[in-house]
């Protein structure tokens, strides 16, 4: 016979555990759930990333072109000693990379970069500014020499708007050797951009890989 005043420890356990577990399954649910927007919103920002990226490949490209007819410009005024027909592009145009990076700026600054379970994409995605700023440091030498070259068409003193003095200034050697110099360091873009072209088109297969 049961003493009337007997506490039931057997059912009272079994209830906190319930209880318990209960609360254990709603932690891990919310965990999941936490967990799971996390992982949406991290592929809805690579995504972005990579459509940006593929956009910066495309510009970068075209921007290539842009230094390789310059450079050429130069080669055909050094050949013929003189900047006519040619001085448009070897004296006048100019080409700077300004890649879009909005996307994977909001990758960083909000600490997604760090959560990625891929290393490698992670190293990838934080080289693409050095390579860039590389390219940009490189551009910026190129259009110092370019805008030397101009300050000394000004300073020659003579009307470059008639033809027979444009012509012999054109042919001035203070101001093509600023010109080759410009070359020189428009090489090296070239050189560095093609190097950001390489690591662009990784990139983009490694964020392919991701979707």
């Amino acid at each position: 016979m049961n003493e009337p005043n007997q506490i039931p420890w057997l059912r009272i356990s079994a209830e906190a555990a319930a209880i318990i577990a209960s609360i254990l399954v709603a932690f891990a649910i919310d965990a999941w759930w936490d967990s799971l927007q996390v992982d949406r919103k991290t592929r809805e920002i690579l995504e972005a990333v990579r459509l940006e990226m593929e956009s910066n490949l495309a510009t970068l490209q075209d921007s290539i072109a842009h230094h390789v007819d310059i450079s050429e410009a130069i080669d055909i005024a050094q050949d013929q000693m003189s900047t006519v027909g040619v001085q448009n592009k070897a004296l006048i145009d100019v080409e700077v990379f300004e890649p879009s990076t909005g996307a994977l700026d909001t990758l960083i600054a909000t600490g997604m970069l760090g959560e990625l379970d891929d290393p490698a994409l992670q190293i990838s995605l934080g080289a693409f500014t050095g390579f860039a700023r590389d390219l940009s440091e490189r551009e910026s030498r190129a259009v110092e020499f370019r805008d030397a070259a101009r300050r000394r068409i000004a300073a020659i003193g003579e009307p470059i708007w008639s033809r027979v003095d444009s012509d012999r200034i054109q042919a001035d050697v203070h101001h093509l050797n600023l010109l080759t110099m410009r070359e020189v360091e428009e090489d090296a873009a070239i050189e560095s951009a093609r190097r950001l072209e390489d690591h662009l088109i990784k990139l983009l297969r490694q964020l392919e890989s991701m979707r």
